[in-house]
């Protein structure tokens, strides 16, 4: 009994870790669309070091692609459903240039008010 009990604990475990793994693939800044997205607070960074940062705002976009979600791409090459208000793009890219790097993209949530926060890491330049 106490064997199936640790398997048990130990499946529930390992499925909780692997739910919380990101899906999305990471790419540079420059290469997110904009179109549809605008921010209705102004982008705030609510952390940041040498390698990355991560931006807090509460967006709006106009049109909906029935296909992704806002929050997770259901692609498994490319994040290619998020997008980001220019302003973030702006404030991603100009804190990695203070280091001379890019800013790259690794994915959108939200958080318990429902506002998106986007992370951002910063890479050397190919």
């Amino acid at each position: 009994m106490i064997k199936y009990h640790k398997l048990f604990v130990s499946s529930l475990i390992i499925s909780c870790l692997a739910s919380c793994a990101s899906q999305e693939t990471p790419r540079d800044v420059d290469t997110v669309s904009s179109g549809k997205i605008k921010t209705l607070t102004p982008p705030k960074i609510i952390k940041s070091d040498v390698n990355g940062l991560s931006i807090r705002y509460a967006q709006m976009s106009m049109g909906y692609d029935a296909t992704c979600n806002p929050n997770r791409s259901f692609s498994s090459e490319l994040n290619d459903c998020n997008e980001l208000p220019e302003s973030v793009k702006t404030l991603a890219t100009n804190h990695c240039d203070q280091s001379g790097q890019k800013a790259v993209f690794m994915g959108n949530k939200t958080n318990f008010i429902q506002m998106t926060v986007s992370k951002f890491t910063c890479q050397d330049k190919d």
